[in-house]
């Protein structure tokens, strides 16, 4: 009763303990999940800020810088070709957007990247209407349109241009390229059953989504609660729902686009991050069966020892014959030891399957002539101590269950497992041990074999580990040069020109551009420019600090971000990789082809104080050093 009991109370612990590591798991994959959810709404989020500060950036700029005499009716002829040789330096430095549009004030367009476009009136655009209409001077954000002078989806950014009393001249507009978002979102790892969208605070009209529903673009997003939790002031957040559009349970984190009125949603699907937690739920349901099974093995044979030593100890006499019949016929073996001798007094003819020997060969023997050396002087030392126990009085010590490897007749090693009883006479002192052995080698291969599976498992899981660190490199590498890419060079700017404030140390940022690079493709072919371009992305790498970060902005354009560096150093440093560039040469057939660099050079807090500023002044220095004749470094000044 007592053992039924143990056994009862051990699975209920364990089935326990198994359901609360199952609960704690589940939980926790959810809550890994919430933050993966709102980890990724917050990079998307940031990636959109940069991006739309910068174009707002450019638009403010325009609206100040445009002449209001080019806004006049009659005006575009005599200003056209330098307004749009302005519009297409500022588009060009942006693939987000299609290019920068001038509107007049009766919403005629007047200038556009593409000169040799034909005026069309947008004076029924949502964006020309709210200025016409108020006097905003804000940045407004359209519905997602069909632009007529490109035919692409885009999302129109505007600004009004007015005068000192507030009247309107006219609007500067760029559309954001809703294709090339569609590309940044499909960037974000959100499972197969994940979705993220960007939509809108005051409508909740839906500006992009993946996966995409076209028919849903511009509806509202009605009895949502994400968009009730930001119309509420909200900026962020994770909420856990299953939204009618595919039925798809998910978590979703949301994060507002800084001040803007955009928000982005990103959902992962509760199927695709439990999957991992189903499957170690299967595994620990057979693993809970194989134990219950093992364990009421076990139970069993431990009933039965102990019910066939009690009727051994009491009618060991008067059953000897039918004993021995019942132990000739067993597949285990029986046998008895007298304790004083320790050897074998009894064994059972099952010890021929099992080692090899006949039963006249082990009987007589002593106990450790079978056994490895390491068991041998185990089943010695259990012996006293069980001896002692009963001694003492305790009954509990009289049965035991151990396991022996023990040497066959062939020289081969098994692994047998013993259950002992110690039989007292009638002064309560144990003389003999009846026990029984069985063979259970196979059962301890398997356990060897699923112990080197879950080992082969974990080194699996660490090499994943090691190749999801490798990929997560490769994303922020440029594949021709080597160097970091732009979107690196965005995260790593904001959060330098940050510590330049924090700490109060200088930053610089040097912009540099190859030199008629055109002409050497046109002339040499595209291999030989990607080999300037590499050449040129060696020369830089081998001149650079350890914290210094150069990185291929675009096309032959490259980026150094030297942080801690002030301006005079940093003009020393760039005038040093003109000189190494111009000294530099890529052979080609019979052709020594060289080639030249021009650089600008923007330091904070000199030249700006935010990302935008500093690489809007690097970019006019790089301008002013191309205009001056090229293969120098300038400065920038107002």
């Amino acid at each position: 009763m007592r053992l039924l009991l143990f056994f009862a109370l051990t699975w209920l612990g364990v089935a326990s303990l198994l359901v609360f590591l199952l609960y704690e798991g589940r939980h926790e994959a959810e809550r890994k999940a919430e933050s993966d959810a709102l980890g990724a709404s917050a990079l998307l989020v940031g990636r959109l800020e940069v991006i739309i500060r910068r174009i707002q950036g450019d638009l403010e700029h325009l609206a100040a810088s445009l002449p209001h005499d080019a806004l006049k009716p009659g005006a575009g002829a005599r200003f056209r070709q330098g307004i749009v040789s302005e519009l297409a330096y500022y588009s060009g430095r942006f693939p987000e957007i299609l290019g920068y549009r001038v509107i007049d004030a009766s919403g005629n367009l007047l200038y556009a990247q593409d000169a040799s476009l034909s005026p069309v009136s947008l004076s029924d655009r949502s964006y020309f209407k709210v200025f016409a209409e108020s006097s905003d001077r804000s940045l407004f954000f359209s519905e997602v349109q069909v632009d007529p002078l490109s035919g692409r989806s885009s999302l129109m950014l505007a600004l009004p241009i007015r005068d000192d009393a507030g009247g309107l001249l006219g609007v500067v507009a760029a559309p954001l390229d809703i294709g090339n978002l569609s590309q940044m979102l499909e960037t974000l790892d959100i499972g197969q059953n994940g979705a993220v969208a960007v939509r809108r605070i005051d409508t909740g009209g839906l500006v992009l989504r993946r996966p995409f529903v076209p028919e849903l673009l511009n509806q509202p997003a009605l009895n949502n609660p994400l968009q009730m939790r930001l119309a509420a002031g909200e900026r962020f957040g994770v909420n856990r729902l299953r939204l009618a559009i595919d039925g798809v349970e998910r978590i979703y984190g949301f994060r507002r686009v800084g001040d803007y009125p955009l928000y982005v949603t990103t959902g992962l699907a509760t199927a695709d991050f439990l999957a991992g937690w189903h499957q170690t739920f299967a595994m620990a349901g057979v693993a809970a069966l194989l134990l219950f099974l093992s364990l009421s093995l076990l139970l069993i044979r431990l009933l039965r020892a102990e019910r066939e030593a009690e009727l051994t100890a009491s009618r060991l006499m008067e059953s000897e014959a039918r004993y021995r019949m019942l132990a000739e016929n067993s597949h285990d073996v029986i046998w008895t030891l007298d304790i004083p001798s320790r050897t074998y007094t009894y064994v059972s003819p099952a010890i021929k399957e099992m080692s090899g020997y006949l039963p006249e060969e082990t009987v007589g023997q002593p106990l450790d002539v079978r056994l490895t050396p390491d068991s041998a002087a185990r089943a010695a030392r259990d012996i006293d101590q069980r001896l002692r126990r009963i001694a003492a009085g305790d009954k509990a010590a009289s049965v035991v269950v151990s396991e022996l490897e023990q040497v066959r007749k062939d020289g081969e090693v098994i692994t047998t497992e013993v259950v002992s009883s110690y039989l007292l006479d009638a002064d309560g002192v144990a003389q003999t041990i009846l026990g029984i052995t069985r063979n259970v080698s196979e059962r301890k291969a398997v356990e060897s074999a699923l112990r080197e599976t879950n080992r082969q498992l974990h080194a699996r899981i660490e090499e994943i580990g090691r190749l999801q660190v490798a990929l997560q490199e490769l994303a922020v590498r440029d594949s021709l040069t080597g160097l970091y890419n732009r979107r690196y060079l965005d995260e790593t700017l904001e959060r330098e020109v940050s510590r330049a404030r924090r700490e109060g140390i200088p930053l610089s940022l040097v912009m540099l551009d190859i030199d008629h690079f055109k002409q050497v493709n046109d002339t040499y072919g595209h291999q030989v420019g990607d080999e300037v371009l590499r050449i040129l992305a060696s020369t830089l790498s081998a001149d650079i600090r350890a914290e210094d970060v150069a990185c291929r902005y675009g096309g032959e354009e490259f980026l150094i971000l030297l942080p801690n560096m002030p301006l005079e150093t940093t003009m020393l440093r760039a005038q040093g990789w003109r000189s190494a560039v111009e000294a530099l040469s890529v052979k080609h057939g019979n052709f020594q082809i060289t080639f030249t660099i021009s650089l600008g050079v923007a330091a904070y807090p000199e030249h700006g104080k935010t990302p935008d500023d500093l690489t809007r002044c690097a970019d006019q220095a790089l301008y002013r050093a191309k205009n001056e004749g090229r293969n120098q470094v300038s400065v920038f000044f107002d």
